[in-house]
């Protein structure tokens, strides 16, 4: 059941309680300097317009931290990446985080999953488990990595306590750590300098049903200390069959006197709502306190869901338990302290320490009496220096430990059918050095050297490094040539179910990727740019009969990515297309059965759970002093790759549990087409009222409004065509 009000409650005030007797200076999202070094400007995203009072020659000069360790020029970050304050993601009308990037960032994408809460993707980097990419709050990585990666967060319909979101696209592990081989998500809080006052926020969703509310405090006591406070509750329901019809693509019969299911034809029997919460409520509470160079802050969320049961369970488990899907629950509670010293004119010391509970709980169909419940701890260290000796060179150098309490189930299989996995209780520890060079070789020219290596307890040392070469021909135009190559690791589970099998230790996979990248700050509105790609993924996965992952192949994959933005005070402007394309691929063995795509079998030549065009475009306008509109779309073009491995399962004797369709059909693999629209209203300085519909196309063709499911491509569930009504009450 629901928690009640009093249970509620009592969380967040144990939560706020922890936080304040736990002991990060803040980064600035970004400051402009003169050439005398002094601080022009220095902005927080509360504000509307984050860079719409600089010129193009202080835009120039805007420094920040972000997909490096050294301080560096917003144009010359060897990397690309997507920026979001709170105010564009307010406008947009985003009800989570999944649903703000994938408006904003481009060549990024959405699909479901059977088994797992939604899964997102990177330049053709997607898994069934959301762990070839790091999510980070405030400097600290969130994943679970027991199994399933980066669960927690994405899904809270609980914005508010977000003053930006970075993505950064491609391999980071040299900056950010191992895991990174499809980017970051950095996600950076308000803290009670960056924060003041006090807000609240209520949200209600219609047809895709969710009510939210949301509570800010912040308290600046002088220029170096404050107090921050949020609390966010949700109840979240989704959309019932009618609104989000379930279709699979192969007609089958169900177990007993079940009702068949017909090929391109909606299930007629109960299925969980699409995005249903479950008996759970979604919760997120976060309190920060800053004093001059130290920040203390403490986090929790929780989050998860019931997703909808793939083909093979209704073939062959009894309808009345299959038809229940597979609950979802992640509960996590982080502490951290961040202080930040500069020891003389030319060197800084930066301490990071944090502790980390994480609690994943997944119910299969009923299946087990008790849930399968894995839980995480880790004690977290980070030593950081950044020594710059003149205007030409930055050196950063750092040290990170990583000690962890692992308890549960180790995989998510048991050694036979109806048998629960074996529970165990270990414990592992992770050191890593991380070292990054920016030189900047006259006027024009800056190269950056970064590397970083990581050895765990059960894996050979995994080394991660990054070279790139940065061109400004002027103070317009930025040429950018990057090189690097991310490692990852396979989850705590399996690694110690091979460790206490036979001791040897775990596979690892690898990402390596050159970039080239052009830049154009056409002035002070205007800025247009353009990423050409290739990927070599040496990839792993889960062998069940193993029970373990094991190396898959190599996936060779390039893409094209221009993007253009526009910026005023009264407009916000940003259009994006990404064009991704497997161009060669190889299986480990002849025996390997993988459904990233079926080419290395003889059909077609696509990724399987990837769409090759995928289109942007994200518009937000001032209307007058009180009134604002926006919209967005976004067109994934077709899913060629989806069909191919479709074909070839159909092609086999006894067909696997990817997809599966029937003699021509194909409603599955064509475009999906997500448009979102709103309108807000600012009647007085204290109250903001908004009305957002989401996947207005769905209202003419459910169809468009698909996604489909990995590894399940012929299959899909459509987003269901919805409205949300908001307030917000500034006190």
């Amino acid at each position: 059941m629901k928690d009640s009000l009093h249970d509620l409650i009592a969380r967040a005030a144990l939560t706020i309680a922890l936080a304040l007797s736990v002991p990060a200076e803040p980064l600035p999202v970004a400051m402009a300097d003169d050439p005398a070094g002094h601080n022009l400007i220095q902005r927080t995203n509360s504000e509307p317009e984050e860079f719409g009072g600089l010129d193009i020659e202080q835009l120039s000069r805007v420094r920040i931290v972000s997909a490096t360790l050294t301080p560096t020029q917003v144009r010359l970050v060897p990397a690309k990446t997507t920026v979001l304050d709170e105010a564009t993601i307010a406008q947009s009308g985003a009800r989570n985080l999944n649903e703000s990037l994938e408006i904003y960032a481009p060549n990024t994408q959405l699909i479901l999953h059977n088994t797992h809460l939604d899964h997102f993707g990177i330049r053709g980097i997607i898994s069934d488990r959301d762990d070839k990419y790091l999510l980070r709050v405030n400097g600290k990585v969130m994943n679970n990595r027991f199994f399933v990666g980066a669960e927690s967060e994405r899904d809270l319909p609980l914005l508010g306590d977000f003053r930006s979101v970075t993505l950064v696209h491609g391999p980071a592990s040299a900056t950010y750590g191992a895991g990174a081989l499809a980017g970051v998500m950095n996600l950076e809080t308000y803290n009670g300098l960056t924060f003041e006052g006090t807000d609240a926020q209520v949200r209600q969703g219609f047809r895709d049903q969710f009510t939210a509310g949301e509570f800010r405090f912040g308290q600046k006591f002088n220029e170096e200390s404050g107090l921050f406070l949020y609390v966010g509750v949700a109840d979240q329901s989704g959309s019932n069959q009618h609104d989000s019809p379930y279709v699979f693509g192969k007609s089958f019969a169900t177990p007993g006197s079940g009702p068949a299911v017909v090929s391109g034809q909606p299930v007629t029997f109960p299925e969980p709502n699409l995005h249903d919460a479950g008996d759970i409520l979604k919760m997120k509470y976060h309190a920060s306190y800053v004093n001059g160079p130290v920040e203390i802050w403490a986090r929790f969320t929780q989050g998860g869901g019931v997703v909808r049961p793939m083909r093979t369970s209704l073939q062959t488990v009894d309808i009345s338990i299959a038809q229940k899907g597979r609950a979802n629950l992640d509960r996590q509670f982080t502490a951290a302290t961040k202080y930040k010293q500069d020891l003389s004119k030319v060197f800084n010391l930066e301490t990071f320490v944090s502790y980390d509970w994480y609690q994943y709980r997944l119910w299969v169909y009923d299946q087990f009496a008790d849930p399968q419940n894995r839980q995480e701890h880790e004690a977290y260290g980070r030593m950081l220096g950044t020594w710059t000796p003149n205007e030409k060179q930055s050196l950063a150098f750092g040290l990170e430990y990583s000690h962890m309490w692992f308890d549960g189930p180790r995989l998510g299989f048991g050694p036979g059918p109806g048998i629960p996995p074996v529970e165990d209780a270990w414990e592992t520890d992770t050191i890593s050095f991380l070292v990054e060079h920016q030189w900047h070789l006259g006027e024009k020219w800056t190269t950056f050297a970064s590397a970083r290596v990581d050895k765990h307890t059960y894996t050979d040392w995994l080394f991660s490094p990054r070279l790139a070469l940065v061109f400004t021909p002027g103070s317009k135009d930025t040429l950018k040539l990057i090189g690097a190559r991310a490692m990852r690791r396979s989850g705590e589970g399996e690694l110690r179910e091979e460790h206490v099998r036979s001791g040897t230790q775990g596979d690892t996979e690898t990402l390596d990727s050159l970039e080239f990248r052009y830049e154009r700050q056409h002035d002070a509105h205007w800025n247009f740019g353009c990423s050409v790609f290739i990927e070599q993924n040496d990839a792993i996965g889960f062998d069940a009969a193993a029970n373990r992952s094991v190396a898959v192949g190599t996936f060779r994959i390039w893409g094209v990515e221009p993007e253009i933005t526009f910026r005023s005070e009264k407009t916000r402007l940003t259009f994006s297309h990404g064009y991704t394309k497997l161009f060669d691929s190889s299986l480990a063995s002849a025996a390997t059965i993988q459904g990233i795509t079926a080419e290395p079998y003889g059909f077609g030549h696509d990724l399987a759970n990837w769409a090759n065009n995928i289109t942007k475009l994200a518009l937000i306008q001032e209307l007058n002093g009180k009134w604002a509109a926006s919209t967005s779309l976004r067109a994934y073009w077709g899913f060629p790759g989806a069909k191919a491995l479709a074909d070839w399962n159909g092609a086999q004797s006894q067909p696997r549990s990817f997809a599966l369709a029937d003699p021509g059909y194909d409603a599955a693999y064509g475009p999906s087409v997500f448009w979102n629209a709103g309108l807000e209203y600012r009647p007085t300085k204290h109250l903001t009222v908004r009305a957002d519909a989401f996947n207005i196309l769905g209202w003419a063709d459910q169809t468009l409004n698909k996604r489909i499911y990995f590894f399940r491509g012929s299959d899909y569930s459509s987003e269901a065509a919805s409205v949300a009504l908001s307030a917000k009450l500034t006190f």
